[in-house]
């Protein structure tokens, strides 16, 4: 076991979380991965699926990932584990069903779906927010940039990831040359011409579950945990007793002292507040807008840049804007108020997503198309950083995992929904 001194352990438990975060940020490659795998299932299994189709492993994702998220907190708060242990478990559960995929692939969209998806999401939504829990704990004053700066690392894992992915499985840079059909000629997937990458998609869920488990042993051992004693001794953590004057001063309009880690509204509580459905209205808004955007960007890309590299390397750029983008939103919603920061987002990204089919008509058209995309994820991701902030600070942080988790599972639920009725 790691021995640091508790001046240090706030410190290492960022990068820590950072690590754990770099390949959850895998998930934001699917707009990447997607081409190649819709293609592998089309050509190499013969299923029907199409890209509307392949979307529903991202959805089922989201879905798996809320509510194993509501669930592991519950079993949190009844049992008390190790934080730590929560992580790693979910690590595992994790890992090894993205492993499995390399075989599931092989057979069926269906059974894809349950490893790369279901399974997968379980664990991907027990290990999200317990690190961003325990950073929380530990710099309570400013949870905003805590949480940034751990998101940064899931933001730099879609830059990793993107070109991980393209270079191992299209390191010869074809591009998609089989239409679905007559009537959609622009609806491109990759052909038995180019069997070399076909086959090595299945391979590319080894090598990711590999990298996946590297990170995260290594985030697992820098993190620390608060503990009763850390809590008195740390000045920067928590002020000394709180006096009646100070005491209100922490206090939000809820009458919650949100400064204290083991302080916060019950989930009876919670259901009662309005504030509580407009937040998670909130997110649903982003959820839809942005969704669309970064499940597609590479599948409408196609349709007018015939460069798999490039829009691999749209990928990656804008992965970096989303890294970016993080440590700016945590910074302004612990400086500007919680709906200052949403409206700000909100109007830019409202511009962007209703604009990005015309990048398609402008003259030097991937630079414009690279420049929404960035646009796009530069500010999607700032609902994921001021949200969690926002939470923490209005119902305090004692059922923060479980409410925000439960936020996502209502969100989830309806994005769900929306792409139902819409594909």
């Amino acid at each position: 076991m790691l021995k640091l001194d508790n001046k240090y352990k706030k410190w290492s438990t960022l990068i820590g979380g950072i690590l754990v975060h770099l390949s959850l940020g895998s998930l934001d490659t699917f707009g990447n991965l997607s081409p190649y795998l819709t293609s592998y299932l089309r050509e190499m299994t013969k299923s029907s699926v199409r890209y509307s189709n392949s979307n529903w492993l991202l959805t089922t994702v989201s879905i798996s990932m809320a509510i194993s998220t509501v669930l592991s907190s519950l079993f949190v708060t009844r049992f008390k584990p190790s934080l730590k242990k929560i992580i790693l478990a979910g690590c595992f559960i994790m890992n090894t069903s993205v492993a499995l995929t390399f075989f599931t692939i092989k057979q069926s969209f269906l059974l894809t779906l349950f490893t790369y998806s279901l399974t997968a999401g379980c664990g991907f939504g027990i290990c999200y927010l317990t690190p961003l829990e325990i950073a929380m704990k530990w710099f309570p004053k400013s949870k905003g940039t805590a949480c940034a700066i751990i998101q940064f690392g899931y933001g730099c894992g879609g830059i990793l990831f993107n070109q991980i992915q393209t270079q191992f499985i299209n390191p010869n840079n074809y591009s998609p040359d089989l239409p679905y059909s007559a009537e959609y000629p622009d609806e491109l997937y990759f052909s038995k011409k180019y069997l070399d990458l076909l086959e090595r998609v299945p391979f590319m869920f080894l090598l990711s579950a590999g990298v996946f488990t590297a990170f995260q042993l290594i985030g697992c051992l820098l993190m620390f945990e608060t503990t009763e004693d850390t809590a008195s001794n740390d000045s920067e953590r928590l002020n000394e007793p709180l006096s009646s004057t100070s005491e209100s001063i922490n206090k939000n309009s809820l009458g919650v002292c949100y400064n204290q880690p083991n302080v916060g509204l019950e989930l009876n509580e919670i259901f009662k507040l309005k504030s509580f459905y407009v937040i998670t209205l909130m997110l649903l808004n982003f959820g839809h807008a942005s969704g669309l955007v970064l499940s597609y960007y590479k599948t409408f890309g196609q349709t007018f840049i015939k460069n798999d590299s490039y829009l691999s390397i749209i990928g990656s750029v804008s992965s970096f804007f989303n890294a970016i983008g993080r440590l700016l939103w945590g910074y302004l919603v612990d400086k500007l108020p919680f709906k200052m920061c949403y409206l700000i987002q909100l109007t830019i990204l409202f511009v962007f997503v209703s604009t990005i089919y015309l990048t398609k008509f402008m003259p030097e058209n991937q630079i414009f198309y690279l420049i929404w995309v960035c646009a796009v994820y530069f500010t999607q991701c700032g609902i994921f950083v001021i949200t969690p902030t926002a939470v923490a600070k209005c119902f305090g942080q004692k059922n923060f995992t479980t409410i925000y988790g439960l936020m996502f599972l209502l969100n989830v639920s309806g994005l769900a929904f929306i792409f139902v009725y819409l594909f």
